[in-house]
C-alpha cells in the first residue's frame, strides 16, 4: 500500500499521518511506548495473547518497574509462558484469554501456535502466509473473560499499555473492554493488525481502525509492516493513544 493510498484510507475514517518537525518517527514501537510512559512510576501492562512470553520480557526490559499481566488461553502456550516468566514476581500469567463475552469458547489450535485464534483460518490464508502455518490441529474449549470483568476481579483501576495480539480477534477484546474505554482507563494500545484474508470473520483494515476510533483511541503510528512476496501489505503493528475528550 502506498503512503498516498494509506493517507486517503485513514482520512476517510478521521485519521491522518503526520511528520513532526520533518523528523521521521521512531522505528521501534517499544522505544515509543517507553517514551510515552516516561512519567509512569509503576506502569500496568496487559499482554493479551501472551503466547510464550516474548513480548512480556521485552516490556520488562524497557519498563523495569512495570507489573505485567499476561493472558494466554491455550494450555500448551500457557505452560511455556509460565516457564518463561515464572522467576519474575511482577509478571503474572493467567490461563484464559480476553474476549467480548465471559465463558468457554472454541479455540482453534493451528500448526504454528502463534497463529492460534478464536477465529477459524481462512481458505486464502496459505496464499498469504505460505503452507502449513494455519493448518488446523484441533479445536479446544478454552476460558475467556471480558477485560472489564478482569479489571474488577483484580482490583485494577487502569491500564497504561494494552497489548493485543489475538490473531484477528482484537475487536472482540475491545467489545469486552467497553466500560474501561468509556472511563478512559486505558492509556495506550499496541496491536497487531492483519490486513489480508487470514481468518474467517476477520475485519477489514478500515473496520479495525474504526473500532479503535469508536472506542476512544487515535492512531499514533504504525510499525513492522509485513508484505507478501508480491509486495502486498498483509500485516502491521499499530500504537493507539487515548483521544482527548474534545476530539471528534
Amino acid at each position: 500500500m502506498t503512503k498516498k493510498l494509506l493517507r486517503k484510507l485513514l482520512g476517510t475514517i478521521g485519521y491522518s499521518i503526520q511528520r513532526k518537525g520533518g523528523i521521521l518517527a521512531e522505528a521501534d514501537p517499544f522505544a515509543v511506548m517507553q517514551r510515552l510512559c516516561v512519567d509512569k512510576i509503576e506502569p500496568v501492562i496487559f499482554d493479551v495473547g501472551a503466547h510464550h512470553g516474548e513480548t512480556a520480557l521485552w516490556f520488562r526490559r524497557i519498563l523495569p518497574n512495570s507489573t505485567i499481566y499476561c493472558f494466554e488461553p491455550f494450555p500448551e502456550s500457557y505452560n511455556a509462558l509460565s516457564l518463561a516468566v515464572g522467576s519474575d514476581p511482577k509478571i503474572k500469567p493467567f490461563n484464559y484469554g480476553l474476549a467480548a463475552i465471559n465463558g468457554i469458547h472454541k479455540f482453534h489450535s493451528n500448526e504454528s501456535s502463534a497463529t492460534n485464534s478464536l477465529l477459524p483460518a481462512h481458505v486464502n490464508g496459505p496464499l498469504v502466509w505460505g503452507e502449513g502455518l494455519l493448518n488446523l490441529k484441533g479445536i479446544q474449549n478454552c476460558s475467556f473473560k471480558m477485560l472489564d470483568c478482569v479489571l474488577q476481579e483484580l482490583s485494577i483501576a487502569s491500564i497504561d499499555i494494552l497489548k493485543l495480539d489475538v490473531q484477528g480477534a482484537e475487536p472482540l477484546v475491545l467489545e469486552g473492554a467497553a466500560g474501561a474505554c468509556a472511563k478512559r482507563s486505558i492509556g495506550i494500545v499496541y496491536a497487531e493488525i492483519i490486513l489480508q484474508d487470514t481468518y474467517v470473520g476477520q475485519k477489514r483494515f478500515d473496520e479495525v481502525l474504526s473500532c479503535f476510533h469508536d472506542a476512544g483511541f487515535s492512531l499514533y503510528n504504525i510499525f513492522n509492516l509485513v508484505s507478501t512476496s508480491n509486495g502486498s501489505l498483509c500485516q502491521l503493528d499499530a500504537i493507539f493513544t487515548r483521544k482527548e475528550p474534545d476530539s471528534s
